[in-house]
């Protein structure tokens, strides 16, 4: 196996916090973690708390990686669009890399018992869908400002909610006599 981080050769296998078994690089302190032994050890576990991590998270720049087990590239996805933590993915060897730090970031978001679901299509595409949104309502405020763009948000549920919405939508549209 090699490091995707440093391209070492010298792993060990640990048990990462509550018990999580992966493969842990011995010189940048990274850890493969095999989504099969992930769900197992999911499915055994108690619940985990989260430590209080007092390290940094070491900050990658390469937009891309090489798979421990496959040679092949990993794809870097993203995990919360509030949080700018992204982890490696090998969709081929169905693991993930995560660097030093990053599983204890995953606990502090309470996001370490959906790693499975993380690197799924849906939950990345549900991610992408949500940032649209938000870059949506952001040009829609500056182009209308605050105050109006909630007044029209406050009609737009509103009218949601009515039956002949329709109706209501051309009457508006329509020119006043």
């Amino acid at each position: 196996m090699i490091c995707p981080a440093c391209g070492s050769r010298h792993f060990a296998p640990v048990k990462i916090e509550g018990g999580l078994p992966a493969e842990r690089c011995a010189d940048c302190q990274g850890a493969w973690v095999e989504l099969d032994r992930y769900r197992s050890w999911r499915k055994s576990r108690p619940e985990v708390a989260a430590p209080e991590y007092a390290g940094d998270i070491s900050q990658v720049n390469e937009p891309v990686r090489v798979c421990a087990t496959s040679g092949r590239l990993m794809t870097r996805i993203k995990v919360s669009n509030d949080n700018p933590l992204r982890l490696d993915y090998s969709a081929m060897a169905q693991a993930v890399w995560l660097d030093k730090g990053e599983w204890e970031r995953l606990l502090d978001m309470g996001l370490h018992d959906q790693l499975d679901a993380i690197v799924s299509e849906r939950w990345q595409n549900d991610l992408k869908h949500a940032a649209s949104r938000e870059r949506a309502e952001k040009a829609m405020r500056l182009r209308f400002g605050d105050a109006a763009y909630e007044q029209l948000a406050q009609m737009r549920s509103w009218l949601a909610a009515q039956p002949n919405q329709s109706e209501m939508i051309a009457f508006l549209n329509a020119k006043a006599d």
